[in-house]
């Protein structure tokens, strides 16, 4: 399969995420998604949550849970926790029309992953030459079940701040 990385057999720390929160899944900076120049992400179509300008490109999870869905351009996955929360995790803006073209993940659709692991890589490099923008956005799908959600806008060190806060 096009851009499948080798298992990591190293023992990397891997964050334990403080309940009811989500960890930021790249290094950068927390914006609001109202801010993002796309209609869909800021309006909240498909849920709400946070973006990162990411300064690199390794993707972690912001959660620990299930792989429930990969898409084949390996631009976006779909995960939930143990407790029902379903997330979206989708690298970059129009990212789709790259055809999976500098991505790489060693996940598939099933995979237990934990907060702080490595989920994906993406070339921001290319993103920038293909004048594509480079925002990773984490969403909440099923943000209707909770409560509130507190965002977090700050600089950000992937795996280690706490992005998003919610309450059920």
């Amino acid at each position: 399969m096009f851009g499948i990385l080798k298992k990591d057999k190293s023992k990397a720390a891997v964050s334990k995420a403080p309940a009811n929160a989500l960890l930021a899944a790249q290094n950068g900076t927390i914006i609001p998604i109202e801010k993002l120049p796309d209609p869909v992400f800021s309006g909240k179509v498909l849920g709400d949550g946070y973006a990162i300008d990411p300064t690199d490109g390794k993707v972690l999870s912001p959660v620990s849970g299930t792989i429930v869905d990969v898409q084949d351009t390996l631009h976006a996955y779909c995960l939930e926790t143990d407790d029902g929360l379903e997330l979206l995790v989708h690298i970059g803006i129009n990212t789709v029309e790259l055809k999976g073209e500098g991505f790489r993940t060693k996940h598939k659709t099933g995979d237990r992953i934990r907060a702080g692991e490595l989920l994906a890589t993406v070339d921001l490099a290319l993103l920038r030459k293909k004048q594509i923008l480079p925002y990773t956005i984490v969403l909440i799908s099923n943000v209707d079940e909770l409560q509130a959600i507190h965002p977090n806008y700050t600089k950000a060190t992937a795996g280690q701040t706490v992005a998003l806060t919610y309450e059920k």
